[in-house]
């Protein structure tokens, strides 16, 4: 916890260095919800296979899914999903320059009773 996916087309204009962004996210997790640095566990998947819109080739996405254990209050929700938006905006501002570009993200909660992990005790707080 939590499981951080970034999805996006194959269209956009550049990709962001992974690793800085990610660590970006992490360090955001961290500081506003107290989510342990060790426990974050992001991925970025393209998608080659996508239709937007009218299908224009110019139409093009970002979509972050950020899923963390149930508990956390709407106004942290709210904070991380906003402040991830910003750096994504960032991260992607050449596509949101040259294309029409979408940048979408979504919290969810993950569900303690129905989430497993091994080693156990690493779902707690810092």
């Amino acid at each position: 916890m939590p499981q951080i996916i970034l999805e996006y087309s194959t269209n956009n204009a550049a990709e962001p260095d992974y690793a800085v962004l990610f660590g970006e996210i992490h360090q955001l997790l961290h500081t506003v919800a107290g989510i342990r640095l060790e426990n974050c566990k992001s991925r970025a998947r393209l998608a080659e296979d996508f239709f937007i819109g009218d299908g224009n080739a110019s139409n093009a996405f970002v979509h972050l899914q950020i899923r963390i254990i149930e508990g956390r209050s709407s106004e942290i929700k709210k904070a991380i999903g906003e402040k991830c938006l910003a750096l994504l905006k960032r991260a992607y501002a050449k596509s949101v320059e040259a294309l029409e570009l979408q940048i979408t993200v979504e919290v969810d909660d993950l569900i303690r009773d129905f989430y497993f992990k091994y080693p156990e005790g690493s779902l707690t707080p810092q």
